[in-house]
Formats: C-alpha cells, sequence, structure tokens
C-alpha cells in the first residue's frame, strides 16, 4: 500500500478527502460551530498536512509539494484582490447612497407574488451584461436580498434565485472568464461553445424559472403588507437622501464593463465613485456616522475597511445597512487559502490524478463518461476549491477520453460548464461558495436547496446525452 515506487492506491488517495468529510463533520455539524469563522479553514489545514503525509510515504519531496501549494494558491491571487475590491463596493455603495435607493425604487415596483422570478431574470442579465456572478451579486444582489427581506421573502431563497440567475449569465456570457477558459481549455471557438452550451442551459434556466414562479405564487402569504413596506420606505426616505442621481455610479459600471476594462478595476474604480456620491448626496449621513467630534473622511475611509452603520429605526434594515467593507471579507480569503494548500497538496501528491484514472479507466459509454465527467468537477470543486482549477484541471483529464469516444471537444467544454462552473458556489469552502455566503450573509447551506439552476444544470448535463436528445460526435471523413 506505501511502495515508493508505484503510483498510490485508490484508496490512499482518497483518504485524504475522507480525513477531510470527518472534519467538517465534526466541527460543523457536531460541534455546530460557524464554517466561515475557523473549523473550516483549520480542516482544510489539518486535512493538507495529512495529504503530505502520505505523500512523503510515497516518495514524495516536501519541496516538490510545496511547490505545487505554491503554485495553487499564486493561481487564488486575482480572486483574492477581487474579494477585497467586493468589500470596498459594498461599504461605499451603502454610505453613499447606491444600495438604499436601489432597495426604496424597488420596493415601488417589485411585489412578493412575482418577486422571485424576477429576481432570477435580473440578476440572469446583469450577469450576462457583466460576465461576472460575482459582481452582479456583489452590486444588485445585495440590493435585492434586502427588498425580498422587506417583502418578507426568506433570505436563502431570494439568495438561491439571486445566484442561479447570476451563474445562468456568467456562465453563457461571452464576456465572462470562465466561458472563456472552458472553451480555452477544450480547444473549442467560443461561440460555437456557447450556442452548444445553451442546448442544457435554457432548459434548465426555464425549470427555474417554472419553479420559483410557483414558490412565489403560493408562498405569497408569508409576505409582508403594503403598510410594512410603506414604513421601511418612510424609514430609508427619512434617514438617507433618496434621489436617482446616485444610479451614475451603476451606469457607470456599465460603461465600463462595455468598454471591457479588467474586473478588478472597475470595482476598485466604482468604489472611489461610491464615496464620491457620498461626499454629494450623503453628507448628513457622513456626519450622523462621525458622530459630534468625528471626521467625515475617517468615516469615508472606514467605509472601506472596517465596520459602518446607517441606523434607521427599522431592525430589518438596520443590520442590512452594516457593511464590514474589506475586513468582512477576511474569513472568506482565510478559507480560500486553506483550501487552496489542500487542493495544491492533492495535486502536487498525483492524488488527483489516481482518481480520476479509477474514474475514466472503465468507462465505455458515453452517458458514463458525461456523468463521469460531471462527478470529477465536483470533486475538485469540493478538493480544490476553485472553478477555474476545476475547469482546467477537467479539460486536461478528459480531453484524450472523448477524442477516443469520438466526442467533439465543445462535448467535454459543455459538461465541464454545466457542472464545474455552477457547482462551485454550492460547496462552503470553495471560493465562490465562500465568497456568495460572505457577500449575502446566508450560509451555504441555507441557500444550496434554493439554488435550483446549479444543480439542475449537471443534471441537465446527463439527462440531454443519456437521452440522445443533445450528443454531438466527431464527424469521419
Amino acid at each position: 500500500m506505501y511502495n515508493k515506487d508505484k503510483k498510490p492506491a485508490l484508496l490512499v488517495a482518497v483518504l485524504p478527502i475522507i480525513v477531510l468529510v470527518l472534519l467538517l463533520s465534526i466541527s460543523i455539524i457536531i460541534l455546530d460551530c460557524d464554517p466561515l469563522s475557523g473549523p473550516s479553514q483549520v480542516s482544510l489545514l489539518l486535512a493538507a498536512l495529512f495529504t503530505a503525509l502520505l505523500a512523503k510515504l510515497h516518495g514524495k519531496k516536501w519541496d516538490n509539494l510545496m511547490d505545487g501549494v505554491v503554485k495553487t494558491v499564486s493561481a487564488s491571487t486575482t480572486a483574492i484582490l477581487i474579494l477585497f475590491s467586493i468589500g470596498m463596493i459594498a461599504g461605499s455603495w451603502m454610505i453613499g447612497g447606491v444600495i438604499p435607493n436601489f432597495i426604496y425604487y424597488g420596493l415601488s415596483i417589485l411585489r412578493a407574488e412575482y418577486f422571485l422570478p424576477a429576481t432570477l431574470v435580473i440578476s440572469a442579465i446583469i450577469s450576462v451584461c457583466t460576465g461576472s456572478s460575482w459582481t452582479t451579486i456583489a452590486t444588485i444582489g445585495v440590493a435585492l436580498l434586502g427588498m425580498g427581506n422587506a417583502l418578507g421573502i426568506n433570505p436563502a431563497i431570494t439568495a438561491g434565485a439571486l445566484i442561479s440567475g447570476a451563474y445562468f449569465g456568467d456562465k453563457v456570457s461571452p464576456l465572462s472568464d470562465t466561458t472563456n477558459l472552458a472553451a480555452s481549455a477544450c480547444n473549442v471557438d467560443l461561440m460555437t461553445h456557447i450556442k452548444f452550451l445553451m442546448r442544457s442551459s435554457a432548459p434548465a434556466f426555464v425549470i427555474t424559472l417554472i419553479i420559483f414562479s410557483l414558490i412565489s405564487l403560493f408562498g405569497s402569504s408569508s409576505a409582508a403588507d403594503m403598510s410594512e413596506i410603506q414604513a421601511i420606505q418612510e424609514a430609508l426616505k427619512t434617514n438617507i437622501n433618496i434621489t436617482p442621481w446616485v444610479f451614475i455610479v451603476p451606469a457607470a459600471v456599465g460603461y465600463m464593463i462595455y468598454k471591457k476594462m479588467p474586473v478588478l478595476a472597475i470595482l476598485v474604480i466604482a468604489s472611489f465613485l461610491g464615496l464620491g456620491c457620498a461626499l454629494i448626496f450623503q453628507h448628513d449621513v457622513l456626519v450622523g456616522i462621525a458622530g459630534s467630534e468625528g471626521n467625515i473622511m475617517d468615516v469615508l475611509m472606514r467605509s472601506l475597511y472596517g465596520t459602518s452603520e446607517i441606523k434607521v429605526g427599522e431592525p430589518s434594515l438596520d443590520s442590512l445597512l452594516t457593511t464590514r467593507g474589506m475586513a468582512g471579507m477576511l474569513n472568506t480569503v482565510w478559507l480560500v487559502l486553506m483550501a487552496m494548500t489542500f487542493g495544491g497538496m492533492m495535486e502536487s501528491a498525483g492524488f488527483m490524478n489516481r482518481i480520476t484514472e479509477a474514474m475514466i479507466s472503465k468507462i465505455q459509454k458515453t452517458s458514463s463518461l458525461v456523468t463521469a465527467t460531471v462527478l470529477n468537477c465536483l470533486l475538485l470543486n469540493i478538493v480544490v476549491a476553485d472553478q477555474f482549477l476545476t475547469i482546467v484541471l477537467s479539460g486536461k483529464m478528459f480531453s484524450k477520453a472523448y477524442e477516443n469516444h469520438g466526442l467533439t471537444p465543445e462535448m467535454l467544454s459543455r459538461t465541464i460548464e454545466d457542472s464545474g462552473t455552477v457547482t462551485s458556489v454550492l460547496v462552503p469552502w470553495n471560493s465562490c461558495g465562500a465568497t456568495q455566503a460572505s457577500v449575502l450573509g446566508v450560509a451555504t447551506m441555507s441557500y444550496l436547496p434554493y439554488a435550483f439552476f446549479c444543480w439542475i444544470s449537471p443534471l441537465m448535463s446527463i439527462f440531454l446525452v443519456v437521452t440522445g436528445l443533445s450528443v454531438r460526435k466527431i464527424k469521419k471523413s
């Protein structure tokens, strides 16, 4: 079992995953700890050390293992910078009045009877236009969550609608980094990839829309009445300057996206535009937060990195109008780093390749190959905890197998997008799952049952192949 001259046994390769699941179960389920506040991070680090021990027993050198970890962690640098930028934009858009104005005007238009399907469609449209689920959820998503709370809708269900729409848009947008990466990793033309991807994504989205429409139709009895909505609007109007001029900021973001500026640059610029709105339109809010002897400039700076609170006298709104800036992202960043450490150790130890080989070795049917790809993407999202690594590694692992089965490359790219991109947000310690839970303030396991598109999508990919409705084979000359 520990022969240094042979590749690791399958049991050895799977052991670190078993250990990780046990550690997470003990800390989160049995001890009932908050997964983002430390237990998940410690569990991932201990599992990484256990992986290193097994790798050493198989003759792997410590330096080589650490090189793999460093490369994996380095790949998350951009994601970490975006996380901090999301913290900045949340704080500046809150004290700048952008998000409160979204909530105020949104409550004038949206009603509980159609709020969830409207949320799904709105987030999908914005995500298609921006190419980024993270940006969509961090901006309009936070405002829609506030509207849902005001309407008396369970935040977990609202978060599920938001995430479903945002990840549909992210998945099919030509501006999306994951869409471009999946096409590139499988050597497929981008538009060919998107057109073929719509065969599975469109039906999954329609099913999701029907489900949320039914939930809104039959769950409206628990919604807030108009007097409660009017009270919330009045509280916002009394304490915050309600003006459509603040929407210049999201309009500017839309223009920068149209000009295809880097996402990181857009988020940072949008943060400072939010501060400009605070100085121009929300001076009284700044004075109220600063206090009689406070400094307004200190309030502006603190909104980017620390806690800012806007008190409006409505308990349901006071918590929503409290932000933690960059500091609010620290637990998420810590989790991402530990997850990348574990994933890098599994990859450099050769355990991931061993597991994948075992999955592919006895596959004979096309449906079995697609199912194995879906399961592999889910496993990678759990183990390496990053959708970008999942996409790249899956493309590398399965490209030859798809070719041997006579399947076109877009079959692989579609399957990877149907499973690798969308299931990342369902894993609490994955960079996507941790980020959305932190931004929305809703635990991953709470919104998971309602993120219908994210788990219907991989099932749809398998269904289309099993039924033969959408299989594309290489044409023989």
